[in-house]
């Protein structure tokens, strides 16, 4: 006579040596691991750089907790954020380095050279220009025309006030400084200025370059 052993249930495998029966353990992905690969793969939108290593440490340590399945998810996925970030501030660093205006031993600037506003300093001339802006021509003092940076200064830390709020705080700073700097001044000028963008705000920015120059 033959016995055949019944089937187990599905989950759980059969008898062992002890004659004891258990679940059957199947090892799943972490959800964390898979959304920091995808975290990494979209880095190039920056915010979810610093939102990946978060969630790929997490992912980690869970993974390592749990036995779960997806490590090699989160590590590729973190190296691929600090690619990313290490790929952007090269570039970031590269494009402020190309608008950076070329000086003479003396720090003057010399010769016509488009440069980014933020790379201005005191006594720096610049031609004309109206709206927003990311570069400027530098150029020489001597030139008509010119608008001359008189000051640099920076708004108070703080959430983003609107376009309308930072211009406006921008040009009651600008127009102080002018009049307590400029207080014997007989020739009627125009004041002009740079303020923070809410991008350039977002990023830590709060600086203002105030500026001076003949009437239009």
């Amino acid at each position: 006579m033959s016995f055949q052993a019944p089937a187990t249930e599905p989950g759980w495998y059969g008898a062992g040596p002890d004659g004891g029966a258990g679940r059957d353990h199947r090892r799943s992905t972490n959800g964390l691991a898979i959304a920091s690969l995808i975290l990494g793969i979209i880095g190039f939108l920056v915010i979810t750089i610093p939102v990946n290593l978060i969630v790929g440490l997490v992912a980690l340590a869970r993974t390592r907790r749990r036995g779960d399945k997806g490590t090699g998810l989160a590590v590729f996925g973190l190296i691929l954020s600090l690619l990313w970030a290490t790929g952007i501030g090269v570039g970031a660093y590269a494009l402020s380095k190309w608008h950076e205006p070329k000086r003479d031993a003396n720090g003057q600037i010399n010769s016509k050279q488009k440069a980014a506003p933020d790379t201005l300093r005191v006594g720096d001339c610049v031609k004309p220009e109206t709206g927003e802006v990311t570069a400027v021509q530098a150029q020489p003092c001597s030139t008509p025309g010119s608008n001359k940076v008189f000051s640099i200064y920076s708004l108070p830390q703080g959430a983003w006030p609107g376009e309308a709020s930072s211009s406006a705080a921008a040009e009651r700073g600008c127009t102080k400084r002018y009049e307590a700097s400029h207080r014997t001044a007989k020739k009627q000028m125009s004041l002009y200025y740079f303020a923070p963008t809410k991008t350039e705000w977002s990023l830590g920015d709060r600086k203002v370059i105030c500026l001076v120059g003949p009437v239009a």
